[in-house]
């Protein structure tokens, strides 16, 4: 039904297109027709996607799935065609266009790792060829991900394909964000990445959903956020550009020093071609897979055998038998197999002077828990259009609509996991009723909440969502190129909360809770470039670029909540007993300006200098503007006639030598330099009324702070293209990092003062190796490996009189601490200090314990992903994708809580534990609680993907009236390998809201089964 809906969708809209611009198409000079076949030097695989123009006109194709084209209206004479697609060599071929007649062009094209003369726009003044770009830019081919294997995000695509790119995913629960950081912690509040979706700004802000525990009123509290950058259907994605610090994102000025992403969507090509259906059906599964939830443990012993009455588990047993469950494994009622649904239906096409691509899907995604979901519609068209030999237009349009529910978890005391983790085996129940499973067993072990109450838990949040980039590119003169981007990014959304009355287990109290919250974002976007070209002689060629950009930012969220329902069928705020109400509101407006020049010497020497200029609303008005200076070098030394013999002698096909520095800034937070006020109610005798308060004190000199950054590195190819390389080392530091001050008390003002004070380092490599050991007719093996390390340090508070600050935002203990020398947010803890013998030191009954002790990082310190694509006879194709992080730590406070609070942990149930340790692990949460016996490295590999694609044969498609049709099997998140104790160290309990890190009854990764059907028409 759904494929049904979307194709007859989309063939209105490409109806509408081709009735529009269908009569322009006509010629008035004579053409001819030329067709083609594009096919994998080696393995002989027919390659689709590819796009085939012509050189000097708007016309072109794009091959489909069996690797064909056709251009139907070619110009009679001589003509040059070019063949490109990300990820191998660009080719030409030259041919002569009869009147009437039909010409044939078949193309070759190597796999190659480091494409020269590939096109990025991301960090450059306009689009440009690699070769010129004297800083790293990761290219992702989007398009290649999702035909190879099931991803439901961006961050999916991006999780272990970029080196120096970090994705904490946090929760395995459907819906929430994941974290991402380029090289490395920057700041002293968590810098994240500027994201472009066509050129435009798009939101990364959180979607005001209620945090997923208990009276979550606050937002964001209590664990997992949702994140608008999850909107955005991945199958529209055409490739993902990548730049990573201040050395290549001064252009983008005062919010890039934590790097730029880049997403580019599908876009059709030019030239007369019929519409290219596609359409895709999937289906499959979420489960916890090989993950092993934790286990409860009970020691009888000689007083729990005499008190039948609360121990009846231990009645009959001997003393020293241990009893073991696992409510949440036992019951089976607690878990299920969540849906995966999927379906996608795009079309692709063009004119002459137009072009389109239109799409839509629906997607579903259930999680393990019965009231956890995640669903998806998404629609995108984008349009393309040639006024006239100078002038072009791209019109970009998406409309996104989700439907999240999070599930009670995290920290929250009602959440499943946290209620069966808690619970004592063989002791009488503790809840309110008997619980009974549905063969009317009783169930012993839940702590606080049985499945059936938590599931009563309504937590949902609704948004719609809308991103329009719009560009016009004018060339007048041959010399002289304009640009200009105009768009927004809107998003607007519901979130509700809801717990019946008479549900103390949730809420606390018997008076039952509903809740709103309706966020609005906007962000707008203006970019004006214009660049100039000179030809000093034949070999020296200037370009000077130069332009403007404009950001506007709005966020607003209202909400209320009530309390006192009635009954169950009272959901209404109005009709609570007790109403409360706030809103919030920011705004943020910058306007940058840059001028850039590029000298170019025979096409393989090119020297970049650039600086922009940025005002901001958030900078103090003390501060005027800030300026970042960018300078680069490329040099194709492969094509300098006196080093061949050099290269030749190491089998190097392309050798490219970059290096650059720039800097770029992070803007203060909305508001932070402004003085601010409050109102709040005062009463006078028998009189109340409003009266103003002091609030924020501000800070008049506030400024962004100011990364700056070196790299150097190289790419190339070597081995006729068999092996590529592409190395980067890279030194980052931060400065005039925002730092929080106590205000003095005599200001009148309470709380802190931002004031640009600290300084942070970040240093490491990033190596990306590509491999095809064997490219033979029937098989044909592509490998990658990438590589990175960070080494962070957070280098001074520039405030001598502070020496450490421990983060907040946590419900545990001080383990997580800010200090100079000292990765940022890294671990500290102390441990019990031991006698000769190595038992524990207690003082007067009291545990002795060592000094603060430095533990490790809490962010991994290097990363290697490793990716192999195997091709058999043309029709199957295997993947698979391990991802390993390492160097890091994770805080597995659900252990300490166990032991201390519940006793149901092993060690202090373990008839092998020696009595001197038994106390350290009943020591509750306080300033005596030895932390550091509950940090454990978290250093993982995991099997993050293995797909499975079979195209069927030609028959099989034909019965079907398609052009071709292939089966994919694809699971993720496949297998575990750690020596962390837990279920899953990638955890986080606090999602992505902080630096603040900790394993707290998170719901680990879940496993990912799917099939799905792929058609082309």
């Amino acid at each position: 039904m759904h494929t049904r809906f979307l194709r007859a969708s989309l063939g209105v809209c490409a109806v509408l297109v081709c009735a529009v611009f269908g009569p322009r198409v006509a010629r008035a000079q004579a053409t001819g027709t030329i067709r083609g076949h594009v096919v994998e030097t080696g393995s002989r695989r027919p390659l689709g996607d590819v796009q085939i123009t012509v050189n000097g006109t708007q016309l072109g194709a794009v091959t489909n799935t069996k690797g064909d084209y056709a251009i139907t209206t070619a110009p009679a004479g001589s003509v040059t065609l070019q063949a490109r697609r990300l990820g191998y060599t660009r080719r030409t071929a030259q041919t002569t266009v009869t009147p009437g007649t039909e010409s044939r062009v078949d193309f070759e094209l190597d796999v190659t790792a480091t494409q020269l003369d590939a096109i990025v726009s991301t960090g450059t003044a306009g689009a440009v060829e690699k070769r010129t770009v004297g800083n790293a830019i990761t290219q992702i081919n989007a398009e290649d991900v999702t035909a190879k294997t099931n991803v439901t995000s961006i961050t999916e695509i991006l999780q272990a394909r970029s080196p120096g790119v970090t994705i904490n995913a946090g929760s395995g629960t459907p819906g929430t964000a994941s974290d991402i950081t380029i090289r490395g912690a920057s700041s002293f509040s968590v810098t994240r990445p500027v994201v472009y979706i066509d050129g435009v700004r798009m939101s990364t802000d959180t979607l005001g959903n209620f945090g997923p525990s208990g009276q979550a009123l606050s937002p964001n509290s209590g664990g997992q956020t949702a994140n608008a950058l999850n909107l955005v259907n991945p199958e529209d994605i055409e490739s993902i550009e990548v730049i990573k610090g201040p050395a290549a994102s001064t252009l983008y000025g005062a919010d890039a020093a934590g790097g730029v992403i880049q997403i580019i969507t599908k876009k059709g090509v030019r030239g007369q071609q019929s519409v290219a259906w596609s359409t895709r059906v999937e289906a499959g599964r979420n489960d916890l897979g090989a993950i092993d939830l934790p286990t409860n443990y009970t020691l009888c012993d000689a007083a729990r055998i005499a008190a039948p009455a609360t121990w009846p588990g231990c009645v009959g047993a001997t003393a020293g038998t241990v009893l073991s469950n696992s409510p949440i494994k036992d019951d089976p009622n607690a878990l299920r197999n969540g849906a995966v649904q999927s379906y996608l239906l795009s079309a692709r096409g063009g004119g002459d002077r137009f072009s389109y691509y239109v799409s839509g899907a629906h997607d579903l995604n259930e999680g393990v828990l019965h009231n956890s979901y995640d669903k998806r519609n998404s629609l995108r068209a984008n349009f393309g259009i040639t006024a006239d030999a100078k002038t072009d237009f791209q019109v970009n349009f998406g409309v996104f609509n989700s439907h999240l529910r999070l599930p009670l978890g995290d920290e929250s005391a009602q959440g499943i996991l946290f209620s069966s983790q808690r619970g004592r085996p063989g002791r009488v129940s503790t809840l309110a009723g008997q619980y009974f499973t549905a063969n009317s067993q009783p169930v012993e072990g839940w702590f606080t909440v049985t499945p059936a109450t938590s599931d009563q838990y309504d937590n949902e949040t609704t948004d719609s969502r809308v991103t329009f980039a719009g560009t016009m590119n004018y060339q007048p003169f041959r010399w002289f190129r304009n640009r200009l981007t105009a768009g927004l990014d809107w998003t607007s959304g519901q979130a509700t909360l809801f717990a019946p009355p008479n549900t103390p287990d949730l809420t606390g109290d018997n008076l039952g809770l509903t809740a709103q919250r309706i966020p609005h974002a906007t962000v707008y976007t203006l970019d004006y470039m214009g660049s100039a070209e000179h030809a000093f002689g034949a070999n020296v060629l200037s370009t000077t670029s130069f332009g403007s950009q404009v950001i506007a930012n709005r966020y607003e969220i209202l909400s209320a909540n009530g309390r006192g329902l009635g009954s169950p069928d009272v959901t209404l705020i109005g009709s609570t007993t007790t109403i409360a109400a706030s809103n919030t509101f920011s705004e943020n407006n910058s306007v940058g300006y840059w001028i850039q020049e590029q000298f170019g010497w025979k096409n393989r020497l090119f020297l970049t200098a650039a600086l922009r200029g940025d005002d901001n609303s958030s900078f103090g008005a003390n501060f005027n503007a800030a300026y970042y200076p960018k300078a680069s070098m490329s040099w194709i030394m492969s094509e300098e006639p006196m080093l061949h013999g050099f290269f030749d002698a190491i089998h190097a096909d392309d050798f490219k030598f970059r290096a650059a520095y720039g800097e770029a800034g992070k803007a203060p937070q909305p508001y932070s330099a402004t003085r601010t006020y409050t109102v709040s109610t005062v009463t006078l005798g028998g009189t109340s009324g409003s009266a103003i308060r002091t609030l924020d004190y501000g800070n008049p000199n506030l400024k962004p702070e100011r990364g700056e950054e070196a790299e150097v590195g190289f790419e190339g190819n070597f081995l006729r293209s068999l092996v590529g390389i592409d190395f980067t080392y890279y030194n980052k530091q931060m400065r005039d990092v925002l730092f929080s001050q106590t205000v003095a008390p005599s200001s009148g003002f309470r709380g802190v003062q931002q004031a640009n004070l600290g300084r942070t380092k970040n240093t490491g490599i990033e190596l990306g190796l590509t491999a095809t050991p064997l490219r033979r007719t029937n098989f044909s093996w592509d490998s990658r490996i990438s590589l990175s390390t960070n080494k962070n340090k957070l280098v001074s508070f520039g405030d001598t009189t502070v020496k450490q600050v421990q983060l907040s935002g946590a419900s545990y203990g001080p383990v997580q601490f800010l200090r100079p020398g000292a990765p940022i947010a890294s671990y500290w803890a102390r441990f019990p200090q031991r006698n000769a013998d190595g038992t524990p030191v207690f003082v007067n009954g009291v545990l002795q314990l060592t000094d603060t002790t430095y533990i490790g990082p809490s962010q991994p310190t290097r990363e290697i992903a490793f990716s192999n694509t195997f091709s058999l006879f043309k029709n199957l194709s295997i993947y698979s994708l391990f991802d390993y992080k390492g160097g890091h730590y994770n805080y597995r406070g659900a252990e300490l809580y166990r032991c201390a609070s519940a006793a149901n942990c092993w060690v202090l149930n373990d008839p092998n534990t020696p009595a001197t340790e038994l106390p350290l692990y009943r020591i509750g949460n306080g300033t005596g609680t030895p932390f550091g016996l509950y940090i454990h490295k978290a250093d993982f590999v995991k099997l993050r993907d293995v797909s499975v694609t079979y195209t069927l044969p030609s028959k099989w498609a034909s019965r079907a009236q398609a052009n071709s049709m292939s089966v994919t099997l694809a699971g993720h998140n496949l297998a575990l390998w750690s020596d962390y104790p837990g279920p899953d160290p990638e955890v986080n309990t606090y999602g992505n809201r902080t630096f603040i890190r900790g394993d707290i009854y998170s719901m680990p990764m879940t496993r990912r089964l799917t099939a799905a059907l792929n058609l082309t028409f």
